[in-house]
């Protein structure tokens, strides 16, 4: 078939298939992609189908794109794609996400069942923005439900969602509930009738019923939600997949067409599939006989010890019960397994399998993986560390040690069961000097940089959200003492009134969660009250001083509440210094500190209106959401920035790395012994007997509490096997090495200890007669926490300086011994440039005080101009002096991003490592390219072009040339050594114009030819448009001459 690998026997069979329903289980690192992209491949050669005739579904548009590039790959590799006559496009397959398929439905069949085609649909963010402003609006009467705001449009979010994924309206949802809070009532009843009544069996069905209701109450506000979307014409993803298998329901003819048009159907992480998609799906592509879809050639690909996404709606017995969905036209559904994994070495395929022995008893449809021919042993270690602290100092050790042993930093993946674990990771490996890129908006919320900023958030919100105070005053900004807090928190008790009611807590803890654990606003002890009014107690000087400061703070900027979120937020970070603190540092963990802070204002930023009302509130939910659950809101995946990757075991899913570090995997840490919430007991959830896979799930068996407590066991039992899927995930992610830790304690009272996963690992490596070191079973009770044995007091204030302070001073030092009148010698052009930029920083520094105070404003042009900013300054001299004196944030552009991208790709696909992230590129103003689709066009364009197979002299060349005194720098996308010796410059633009301005190309020759040290002359430097594969070179090219005559102006 023209494919560079020879497919195995199982590959081949799954391949080869007929064009009936199938199932392809394919296990971790097994190959789906490559398969799927075969079996297409295989079906059009065979005449079976066109490329056109095959459609193919998956879940993320990076897989989609992903999946799309492997079958046009394939396909082409074959000589199986053609260009049709008059220039037609090429017939292709059809990839998308499933969301986007049915958005494709719903634009060309929604009218038939009065849906409008443009409905617009919001993301995960603007779904947060409309429950605030339901909320908000809310007239109906609340009594149960809640009193704080934030989760109120928590709750109606999660149960709107589970409404629409499992194809249920209010009314199914309120009939089921009155139902049971009936039973529960009559089972109430009986028990206080009974001889001895039972004041727990009382409680419990009390609190049952308490969630039935208050379920009621979040109705009314699911009702307003979505009538509100009906009344902006909006609807979100769920939507999307309900509306479609409402149509594919209600106009059977809509399948028809479907099934015409697409002869063979590719579901790609089927096990991760809702009950709704699946329903969806098979109302299209099956029906009750052949003539009507019954035994269309349907092929779901998946693993189900990878269903992980239980918890989001996803229904991991889709792929189990693939058969009953989508039945033969005769016969049996056949399954192909795939158990070859071409991902991991023998070893860590052995303890994979080995912690997955419960999944494959419990279902014939799953095999153990096979390590491929040719693997290595690999390496598998565990080691149980005394402390948290010291599996934290041991891991900042061996990630370095790894990557000294040869790789890149990013072979390396660290896992954490959770966010709150993975903050706690990255200040190790950055103490470390090792570079770490956090993945997602959840693992930057626990991050100090970011945790002060929100904590800010909270409290323009909110005065009485005491946790968020109790951030600022016990971060390292304001550093306030044990003393000092337990005064304030004092004082607040006394403001609210609250002065000897209840027990006093009598440490510091107890203090701290009796402050934040109000519950009555009117009643609460508010920390905001004390900071503005902290009374007579005795407090320190320093902390007295710092409670006013900090107070005039947040009256300062409250006063500001009212501006769009993105200025808040930056007037936050500009007033807390947290920006030019964290860019004046210099320890090693300081540029990555930068970085998370860049990357939340982005996620603010993209934050955007749905229809110009953006609430404080909305995002502090939607923040809130992520913290606690980090569910994947925002979509994030890892860049190719030569870093080690930390991330949570579920983002990790569909990722690879040569060595992975699971770390934190204690008992009740990892198996979490978190059990999933029960719609008994929230009214966020869904009730069980009406989802669409209830048939797979405990369901209530009666209504007592013991009937409450044996649901609540079987669904413990049932998350448990979730979590194993979710420990299998993060095992089989390892290509060669696999190490798993955990510790014994922290400073809570009650020790951890290997967890049953750790111990599986241990019981493999004895299996193998390897030797354990470093085991420590569960300290027994009574044993001494090592933690216990420090002395937990520390001088207030504190003694002398941080490290931080100390390298500043012994800066300032070395600045007053210079002489300033000295010349820089033996400096290189880039070193020239660097210095300038120096000397104009404290050149502004200097003068921002007088700046302030000007009448006018004299906008200077400064030492150090890019190549960009030169051009600038050529076409409006004015328009470039305004932006100097006041910079405004360019709102993000996906075009200029695909643009940039392109840059990234080219430098990639020549083999060098991209060292700037893609917005630091050129290319930013000239990108027009619209979408991954079009960002496929352009780079097909370019490897039809004259530069596809010309490896370059250098790509992204920086440079930096002195012009009338002006250092102008800049990056030549791409250096040619000419056949007759000089060079040709090439700059990318794939705009769609060929306006491009010559100066760029003229800064360009000069810079290159006094970097080499040649004759202007024997430079060439062209404009390559690539989407014409058009090669212009101009005419004539400013020389060193003209240029300085320009910007000495």
């Amino acid at each position: 078939m023209g494919t560079p690998w020879e497919a195995s026997a199982q590959q081949w069979a799954a391949i080869t298939a007929p064009l009936a329903p199938a199932v392809v289980v394919a296990g971790a690192g097994s190959g789906k992609t490559t398969l799927m992209a075969a079996r297409v491949v295989y079906l059009v050669l065979t005449g079976q189908v066109r490329p056109d005739q095959v459609l193919g579904l998956t879940f993320t548009t990076k897989a989609a794109s992903e999946l799309r590039s492997r079958i046009r790959e394939a396909l082409r590799d074959a000589g199986a794609l053609d260009e049709l006559d008059d220039g037609e496009d090429v017939l292709e397959p059809t990839v998308a996400t499933y969301n986007a398929y049915a958005a494709s439905l719903l634009t060309e069949h929604g009218l038939r069942i009065g849906h409008e085609p443009d409905t617009r649909v919001i993301t995960d963010a603007a779904r947060y923005q409309l429950g605030s402003r339901v909320v908000d609006r809310h007239t109906g009467e609340v009594l149960l439900l809640t009193d704080h705001p934030q989760t109120a449009i928590q709750n109606l979010l999660a149960l709107d969602s589970a409404m629409s994924e499992h194809l249920v309206g209010p009314d199914d949802v309120r009939r089921i509930d009155e139902a049971a809070s009936h039973r529960f009532a009559e089972a109430r009843e009986e028990e206080r009738a009974a001889p001895k009544p039972r004041s727990t069996y009382v409680e419990a069905c009390d609190k049952a019923i308490n969630a039935l209701e208050r379920r009621g109450e979040l109705l009314g506000l699911v009702d307003g939600y979505r009538r509100l979307k009906a009344d902006l014409g909006l609807m979100d993803f769920s939507d999307q997949i309900e509306l479609g298998a409402r149509l594919a329901a209600e106009k059977p003819e809509v399948g028809a067409e479907e099934r015409a048009k697409f002869t063979v159907v590719l579901l790609d992480e089927y096990q991760d599939t809702s009950v709704a998609q699946a329903i969806m799906l098979s109302r299209l592509f099956s029906g009750p006989d052949a003539e009507h879809g019954r035994g269309h050639a349907v092929t779901a690909v998946g693993d189900p010890n990878q269903a992980i996404y239980g918890w989001r709606g996803a229904s991991a017995s889709n792929i189990l019960t693939f058969a009953e969905t989508f039945p033969a036209a005769t016969g049996e559904v056949p399954s192909y397994p795939l158990t070859v994994s071409r991902r991991s070495d023998r070893r860590i395929l052995e303890v994979a399998n080995r912690l997955a022995e419960p999944l494959y008893a419990a279902s014939d449809a799953v095999r153990p993986l096979d390590a491929a021919e040719g693997a290595g042993e690999g390496r598998v270690t565990t080691q149980v560390f005394e402390t948290h602290r010291e599996e934290l100092a041991w891991l900042g050790e061996e990630v370095t040690a790894t990557r000294d042993r040869g790789g890149a930093w990013s072979d390396i993946g660290v896992l954490t069961r959770d966010n709150a674990h993975a903050a706690e990771v990255f200040d190790a490996l950055t103490s470390a000097a090792v570079p770490v890129e956090i993945v997602g908006l959840s693992g930057l919320l626990r991050l100090p940089e970011v945790a002060e900023v929100v904590a800010v958030l909270h409290l323009l919100q909110d005065v009485t959200a005491n946790a968020a105070l109790l951030t600022l005053l016990t971060g390292p900004r304001w550093a306030i003492g044990p003393r000092d807090l337990r005064l304030l928190g004092e004082r607040a008790r006394e403001l609210a009134g609250a002065q000897g009611r209840g027990a006093v807590p009598t440490t510091l803890d107890g203090h701290l969660a009796a402050i934040a654990d109000g519950i009555d606003p009117s009643e609460i002890a508010c920390l905001d009250d004390a900071l503005h009014d902290p009374g007579p107690a005795a407090y320190s000087v320093e902390a007295l001083e710092r409670f006013a400061l900090l107070a005039g703070e947040l009256r300062q900027l409250r006063s500001h509440v009212g501006e769009p979120l993105l200025d808040v937020v930056r007037r936050i970070v500009d007033t807390t210094g947290a920006d030019v603190e964290l860019a004046s540092a210099v320890s090693p963990a300081a540029a990555a500190r930068r970085d998370n802070l860049d990357l939340f204002v982005k996620a603010v930023a993209d934050f955007q209106s749905v229809d110009g009302d953006v609430s404080l509130q909305a995002l502090l939910a939607y923040l809130t959401a992520e913290d606690d659950q980090g569910n994947g809101l925002d979509v994030a995946t890892p860049t190719a920035a030569d870093s080690v990757k930390l991330l949570t075991v579920h983002r990790s899913k569909g990722l690879e790395w040569a060595s992975v570090f699971l770390v934190g995997v204690g008992k009740d840490r990892f198996p979490s012994n978190r059990s999933r919430t029960l719609w008994t007991s929230s009214p966020a959830v869904l009730p069980a007997p009406l989802r669409g896979d209830a048939a797979d799930l405990p369901q209530l068996g009666g209504h007592d509490k013991k009937a409450l407590d044996a649901y609540r066991a079987a669904t413990r039992d049932h998350d448990a096997t979730e979590e194993l899927r979710l420990g299998y995930v993060a095992f089989t992610r390892a290509a060669h090495r696999l190490s798993v830790t955990s510790y014994c304690w922290t400073q809570r009272a009650t020790p951890f200890g290997p967890s049953s996963y750790q111990e599986t690992v241990r019981e493999q490596l004895e299996a193998w007669g390897e030797p354990v070191d470093g085991w420590l079973d569960a300290p027994a009770k009574g044993d001494p926490n090592p933690y216990a044995l420090e002395d937990p007091s520390k001088p207030w204030p504190v003694d002398g300086m941080g490290a931080e302070a100390l390298r500043r001073l012994a800066a300032a030092e070395l600045v007053r011994a210079a002489d300033p009148s000295e010349e820089d010698l033996d400096l290189d052009l880039s070193e020239v440039a660097l210095v300038a930029e120096w000397d104009a920083e404290v050149e502004r520094l200097l003068t921002e005080l007088h700046a302030e105070h000007a009448t006018t404003i004299e906008v200077p042009l400064p030492s150090s101009l890019s190549a960009t900013s030169v051009l600038r300054l050529r076409a409006d001299p004015e328009a470039f002096a305004a932006e100097l004196a006041r910079p405004m944030p360019r709102p993000p552009s996906r075009s200029a991003r695909f643009g940039t991208l392109f840059h990234a790709w080219v430098e990639a696909r020549f083999g060098q490592q991209p060292l700037l992230d893609p917005d630091d590129l050129p290319g930013r103003h000239d990108s027009e390219i619209d979408d991954d689709a079009d960002f496929d066009r352009v780079v097909e364009a370019f490897e039809r072009g004259p530069f596809a197979d010309r490896v370059p002299l250098a790509v992204e060349a920086p440079f930096a040339v002195v012009l009338a005194g002006q250092v102008v720098r800049g990056r030549i996308d791409a250096v040619y050594a000419e056949p007759g010796g000089g060079y040709l410059l090439v700059d990318w633009k794939t705009s769609r114009h060929e306006d491009a301005d010559p100066l760029q190309l003229a800064l360009y020759r000069v810079a290159w030819a006094e970097l080499r040290g040649v004759a202007p002359e024997q430079v060439r430097a062209v404009f390559h448009y690539v989407r014409r594969g058009h090669t212009v070179e101009p005419e004539e090219l400013a020389d060193r001459q003209a240029l300085e005559a320009m910007l000495g102006r």
